[in-house]
């Protein structure tokens, strides 16, 4: 990817610095006319924040037309357009309280607020997120409404978003994909650090206008600050320790931000030490050896992350590049390996001598580049191109040795054009590229080495009419991925399969709109067309997934029993037609929302169970050594295709006790069913939880429970879940000094110790949640 010119170009143009001779100046205050500190005001080229008296001040060039934001987490987001000529403007607003925290989402086209978005949005920030955060991103979420975790135990786990996840639910870093080998396997870590983040927004339901092919089943953005886009003038930074003890955790997270007003750097770091973690009884359920009790084991994590950004940020614009190394090492839960005959004494005797086990090394190096110019064109107001590339590599070891490596090299851009306001509507018109190369070898590369493409264009308009506002947008992809020659091992051994260039061209449309149809009640709507293509593992797998336990077949080829033989050709591409629904109360005492979904999904990709074991079809009588395959006593799971319907809700409920006492309350739900008839595989159950929560001056407390229903609606062949309630606790302290503040918190997780076994993991009958966990932490911001 050839960026120099372009950046060069931004750079260039973010230096040349109009001439500044407007003011747009005021005061914000609340509907009881107190000033309200902290409102972010933010235009194309500035953010900056009201003082103590709520006042603010913006110098910008004159003669223009200016469009402004204002927001603050908990007040009601407002935008104002100015026509400025020169001198000073006056402008006070007053801004409408909200109980629905109200963070400007910068995951959506045009960076909405929460209560904004049509499309059901929740973001974790401050004090919640760092209560929440665990070692995996998946376990950081599961307790948001509508996500859960594809858990393999502490060490991996990837956020489910309405029951869908892998390849269906892209995981961001600042909007950009985190490209690592999470979408093959639940047993590969997600490279996204939830330690260092500023916020983590999660987009339910489609969001593939943005985001593309890997986006049908929502979105997980993770925002730090390793490029700054507006000026910084000031040192802040923060340190965060805590320590676990249901795994030994030991974690360190730290952060620095600076800068002259014109340059800003960003430092942060993160590192991680857990042992095997405490579970209530034994791992797995029926065991066939002894095993440790009380112990999940090899299930600890070594972890180190660092990340460095440096940017200019002129009046002009800004341009800034960053750089990201993530090394970790951790154990695979459950996984057992299949050893020849000649070589079982072997391994009997490193067992002997202290296996450590099969673990994943793993490394990552990722960088990125932002950049944004004002007034770039007549009638755009703003440019914004980000870019990204990934050399990521992970090795899975058996006894110390490399017995399969997986190496990602991807790079990411999208080109963004903001135009003025045109007849009322504003919007964005953009280009998207990614290309993906992708390798596996060695003895579990089941997924062939591929080069997947892909080429975009998208349009998101919007307009305002009184109190309803009005989305419309489109995408078209062009996605086209080419696998090399894969080796199929079986019954009769060898063959050779070149699979074709597989490629399609992919259409995504979405209509929405957000009513506030009576004061501090809004209705949102939104209908979504999306269009996804099948990934290399989905098509071309073929092989013993031992992590998993089971025999993976692509939908490339055709099954005889246990026998498999490709069938080349093009496969049709998943078609999702989703329909959301959300109420929402954010005004007032009492304040909730209420979110309704159905998605229809043509050609859903799904891995089925055949109910086959690979070896069970072979000749009576016939000797071992001659029809031994590889995988054998694994039950086959293939990739299929059926159309299928998800739909279900997501409510929460936040209920003032009066002034220091609330109660919250949260559900979700989420049915998943094949058309013919029939069950999709590893969908959530119910779940229902209640939080008591307590404030008072600087102290926060809560007590929570969080009920997971039985779930007897299952697939073939899959066995059903039992219920399970977890309780949690949290207590924190805020303690302020000159210097900065202090925040010291502890959080108890599964304090009852209940073995609780998630209905959405492989590993549910080997890896249990962990058991009591106490987490002391301390955290200092300046």
């Amino acid at each position: 990817m050839k960026l120099a010119p372009l950046c060069l170009a931004l750079g260039a143009a973010g230096m040349a610095a109009p001439v500044w001779a407007a003011q747009v100046q005021g005061t914000i205050t609340d509907e009881q006319g107190n000033p309200i500190v902290g409102v972010e005001i933010q235009s194309a080229q500035k953010r900056i924040y009201t003082d103590q008296q709520g006042r603010y001040q913006l110098t910008v060039a004159d003669n223009q037309h200016l469009h402004l934001h204002f927001g603050a987490g908990a007040f009601v987001h407002q935008e104002r357009d100015l026509d400025l000529t020169t001198g000073t403007t006056t402008l006070d607003l007053v801004l409408r309280a909200s109980n629905i925290e109200n963070i400007t989402v910068t995951g959506t086209a045009l960076g909405r607020s929460v209560l904004e978005s049509a499309t059901p949005v929740t973001v974790l920030a401050d004090d919640k997120l760092l209560r929440a955060t665990e070692p995996t991103l998946g376990e950081t979420l599961a307790r948001e409404p509508g996500v859960q975790s594809s858990y393999f135990g502490p060490v991996a786990s990837r956020p489910i978003i309405r029951g869908m996840d892998g390849p269906r639910v892209k995981v961001l870093q600042n909007g950009l994909s985190v490209a690592d080998a999470s979408t093959l396997s639940a047993d590969h870590s997600v490279t996204a650090e939830a330690g260092t983040a500023r916020q983590i927004e999660i987009l339910r339901g489609p969001g593939t206008l943005l985001y593309g092919n890997g986006a049908i089943g929502g979105v997980v953005n993770v925002v730090d600050d390793r490029i700054a886009q507006h000026p910084v003038e000031a040192l802040s930074g923060n340190v965060d320790a805590r320590y676990g003890t249901g795994a030994d955790e030991r974690t360190l997270s730290t952060s620095l931000n600076g800068g002259n007003g014109t340059l800003a750097f960003h430092l942060d770091g993160n590192r991680r030490r857990t042992h095997d973690v405490d579970i209530p009884g034994y791992g797995e359920k029926a065991p066939d050896e002894p095993q440790p009790y009380g112990k999940l084991d090899n299930s600890d994590i070594k972890q180190d992350d660092a990340t460095a950004g440096l940017s200019y940020t002129g009046e002009g614009g800004f341009i800034g590049v960053s750089a990201n190394r993530l090394e970790s090492n951790y154990g695979i839960v459950g996984h057992e390996h299949e050893h020849e005959h000649e070589e079982e004494h072997e391994h009997e005797e490193h067992e002997e001598e202290g296996n450590p086990g099969v673990r994943i090394d793993l490394k990552k190096t990722h960088y990125q580049l932002l950049a944004g110019l004002n007034d770039p064109l007549g009638g755009f107001s703003r440019l914004s191109f980000a870019a990204a590339y990934t050399d990521y590599q992970h090795q899975e070891l058996e006894e110390g040795l490399a017995a399969t490596t997986f190496k990602n090299k991807a790079s990411e851009a999208r080109l963004s054009l903001y135009h003025k306001p045109l007849a009322e509507w504003q919007g964005v018109i953009g280009l998207h590229g990614s290309h993906r190369d992708f390798s596996a070898t060695g003895e579990e590369a089941i997924t062939p080495s591929s080069k997947t493409d892909s080429l975009a264009a998208f349009l998101v308009e919007e307009r305002q009419f009184g109190n309803l506002n009005l989305e419309l947008g489109a995408r078209v992809e062009h996605y086209q991925i080419k696998a090399d020659t894969i080796i199929l091992e079986g019954h009769d051994g060898d063959e050779l399969f070149s699979p074709e260039k597989q490629s399609d061209t992919n259409l995504s449309l979405s209509a929405g709109s957000v009513w506030e149809y009576r004061p501090g009640y809004t209705l949102g709507l939104a209908l979504t067309h999306a269009e996804r293509s099948a990934t290399a593992e989905e098509l071309y797998s073929y092989g013993p997934h031992l992590a998993t336990g089971t025999f993976e077949v692509g939908a490339l080829y055709h099954l005889h029993g246990d026998h498999a033989h490709p069938e080349d050709g093009s496969l049709s591409q998943e078609k999702a037609n989703n329909l959301d629904l959300t109420l929402r109360k954010f005004e007032g005492d009492w304040s909730w929302s209420l979110n309704l979904f159905y998605n229809e999904v043509d050609n859903y990709f799904y891995q089925r169970s055949t109910g086959t074991l690979v070896g069970e079809d072979e000749e009576e009588g016939a000797e071992e050594e001659e029809h031994h395959h590889h995988g054998e006593g694994l039950p086959i799971y293939q990739y299929s295709q059926a159309d299928a319907r998800l739909y279900g809700f997501e409510a929460a409920l936040n209920i003032p006790l009066g002034s220091d006492w609330s109660v919250d309350a949260f559900s979700d739900y989420t049915r998943g069913k094949l058309k013919d008839g029939g069950n999709l595989p590893r969908i959530s159950p119910l779940r229902l939880g209640l939080t008591l929560n307590y404030d008072w001056q600087d102290w926060h407390g809560e007590l929570g429970a969080v009920r997971y229903a039985r779930q007897d609606k299952v697939a073939d062949f899959e066995s059903k879940s039992a219920g399970y309630t977890l309780v949690d606790a949290s207590v924190s302290y805020r303690y302020f000094t000159t210097a900065g503040d202090v925040l010291f918190y502890l959080k108890g997780t599964n304090l009852t110790d209940r073995e609780a076994r998630p209905h959405t993991s492989f590993l549910k009958d080997k890896a249990p949640l962990p058991g009591r966990n106490l987490t002391l932490g301390v955290r200092y911001a300046f």
